[in-house]
């Protein structure tokens, strides 16, 4: 028989689960609704002043924000019965520019849900599913929620942990970054050395499409991008990277092997990755729940569609990891910074 308090305590945390999926719908409505930007710039109003102004039905309007108010993500003043939007709330949830922004974790979760039929099958076959055939929102979905880390971490943490890289960026260096997807990463790299040369790769032309547009709209003259995969780019470089794309590769060591040929002389790889402890057991925790989960749906589907489909996982760990670099051709690997989410990886031959 089961023991009724373990029964009950995993009912708890089950519930809890069961509530935080409920609202992903209802934060993804808000999101592209403007629903938190409006609710911000007018601050604190009743749900039929905001219904009003913002000229949307009452009634789901206010079971929105009961909803959200419930979750803590709005605030609710149950004297004057008025909703709000406090500064953290909306740099979290709704300031498209702030550091702090979280809202495309639940885009990319809209995603997930979407592909759960595809992966399932693949449970079966073993077969693999393409980055680019995957939910529009798991692309786009990404890269909103990578882009706030990178703009805390990129610049002021994760290069110059590289040694060298700022000095030669800073003198008109060369950088490339392979997987750059929608191109947040490239972008800020080539906003802070307007005198280097910087290049994106990535084989999904959509997502090349909208790196150019971002570059475009920021006049980046120093920035370009090709269409090509980890294997077939052009040109050469002082810095390579790899942003939480090289566990996506079905051939990962292939990829480094062939990043070790357009390195130049002196030249680094950069890898960021999930942080993830090499005993699996000690990811077991809200951190390793999510990506553990994000790399069932669409980490390890994009590997095995792939040739070689090693399909490492978000959570391969560092140990993995320089095992690859090692086959690759590099000798000198160390981890030269981590957070609770990402570690940064220097490689050199």
């Amino acid at each position: 028989m089961p023991n009724i308090e373990k029964v009950r305590e995993l009912q708890s945390k089950v519930m809890k689960d069961i509530a935080a999926g409920a609202i992903i719908p209802i934060m993804m409505i808000g999101d592209e609704l403007g629903l938190f930007e409006k609710l911000y710039e007018f601050g604190p109003c009743s749900s039929e002043k905001f219904a009003r102004k913002i000229e949307m039905d009452h009634r789901y309007l206010r079971e929105w924000l009961l909803a959200l108010s419930a979750a803590s993500y709005v605030s609710y003043d149950s004297k004057t019965e008025f909703f709000s939007l406090s500064d953290e709330q909306y740099s979290v949830l709704g300031d498209e520019n702030s550091p702090s922004l979280m809202i495309g974790g639940f885009e990319n979760l809209v995603g997930a849900v979407h592909n759960y039929h595809l992966i399932k099958q693949n449970f079966k076959t073993g077969e693999g599913t393409e980055w680019g055939s995957l939910h529009p929102c798991c692309l786009s979905g990404s890269a909103r929620f990578f882009k706030p880390a990178y703009s805390i971490f990129l610049i002021n943490k994760w290069l110059p942990s590289i040694k060298g890289a700022v000095a030669t960026l800073t003198k008109g260096g060369s950088f490339a970054d392979i997987g750059c997807g929608f191109g947040h990463s490239t972008t800020m790299i080539a906003e802070q050395f307007s005198h280097s040369s910087i290049k994106g790769i990535d084989p999904h032309k959509q997502s090349i499409h909208e790196a150019k547009k971002i570059a475009e709209q920021k006049n980046l003259n120093n920035l370009t991008y090709e269409v090509a995969s980890a294997e077939n780019y052009t040109g050469e470089f002082d810095v390579i990277s790899f942003f939480d794309c090289l566990h996506d590769m079905g051939d990962p060591v292939a990829a480094v092997s062939y990043a070790k040929t357009k390195l130049k002389v002196g030249g680094a790889l950069m890898i960021i990755e999930p942080y993830a402890n090499d005993e699996v057991s000690k990811n077991f925790n809200i951190i390793g729940q999510m990506y553990y989960s994000f790399s069932t749906i669409a980490c390890v589907p994009a590997s095995k569609s792939q040739k070689g489909g090693l399909a490492l996982g978000a959570q391969a760990g560092l140990k993995k990891l320089t095992n690859v670099l090692n086959d690759g051709g590099f000798s000198q690997v160390e981890m030269t910074y981590k957070t609770a989410s990402n570690m940064v990886i220097e490689a050199r031959v």
